[in-house]
């Protein structure tokens, strides 16, 4: 997915993490965290099902891309450098993501979606789930926005690199 800017408001806290020159990160991608190396959510390994795929990813969440580092297949860059070899995180913040057609509530669990395949999550994109454990974020709902079906919504993000996880771990 093309970069998006997603956040919208509140506090955020940046951290700078490495990138593999593999894995390019887009702005506004869910990333995690592997031993100090940020990885867009897509690269995650296949867990075997939806509810493994979130669980897995929500242990290591790092937060939402706010650079884009390297150059997606068959992209080019007028720019001399394109990988600096890091990315800035925000462990914290609302942003607004995509998500399947739901109605939310304020403070529903709030996890990254996977694809239709059923074998990789979506870089950008969230989905309500029920697990604690597999939350990345609440959802913050608009008052005149209750009761209906939402394809985008604002969550307010807690990292697994911050004391303040959705799950506490």
């Amino acid at each position: 997915m093309a970069s998006t800017m997603r956040y919208r408001s509140g506090v955020i806290n940046l951290v700078a993490l490495k990138t593999h020159a593999s894995y390019p990160i887009e702005d506004g991608d869910l990333v995690y965290e592997v031993s100090g190396i940020a990885y867009p959510a897509s690269a995650q390994a296949d867990g075997g099902n939806e509810a493994a795929n979130q669980l897995s990813f929500a242990e290591t969440f790092a937060g939402v891309a706010m650079a884009k580092t390297g150059l997606q297949s068959g992209e080019t860059s007028f720019r001399l450098t394109t990988d600096p070899g890091y990315t800035l995180v925000a462990t914290t913040g609302d942003f607004e993501f995509p998500c399947p057609s739901t109605s939310f509530s304020p403070g529903d669990l709030i996890g990254a979606d996977e694809n239709a395949d059923g074998d990789a999550l979506l870089d950008q994109q969230v989905a309500l789930v029920t697990l604690v454990n597999s939350a990345i974020g609440v959802a913050k709902v608009p008052y005149n926005a209750l009761g209906d079906a939402q394809t985008s919504i604002l969550v307010s993000l807690r990292s697994a690199l911050t004391r303040e996880s959705v799950s506490g771990n």
